[in-house]
């Protein structure tokens, strides 16, 4: 797969996350979402913006955070065949 489409998947996870925060958590803020999380703000921000590549550990508490089972992490469209 090549960079320039992982990097478009990570920004429609990101957007899939933020949409998830704002319409289901009813949360505005990343900061107030980091609270309960161990993801402080700043990498939050940047896992919504699709900034930055993580590990699996991360993925998890994700999950976690975001109140979404693991299963329905990747409820987004995407292109995957490339």
């Amino acid at each position: 797969m090549e960079i320039e489409n992982k990097k478009e998947i990570r920004k429609l996870f990101g957007a899939y996350l933020k949409k998830h925060r704002e319409e289901v958590l009813k949360v505005s803020s990343i900061r107030q979402l980091s609270f309960d999380s161990e993801l402080d703000s700043s990498k939050l921000t940047k896992i919504e913006k699709g900034q930055i590549d993580f590990r699996f550990d991360t993925l998890l508490e994700i999950a976690r955070t975001y109140k979404i089972h693991p299963t329905k992490l990747f409820n987004f469209r995407f292109d995957f065949d490339d």
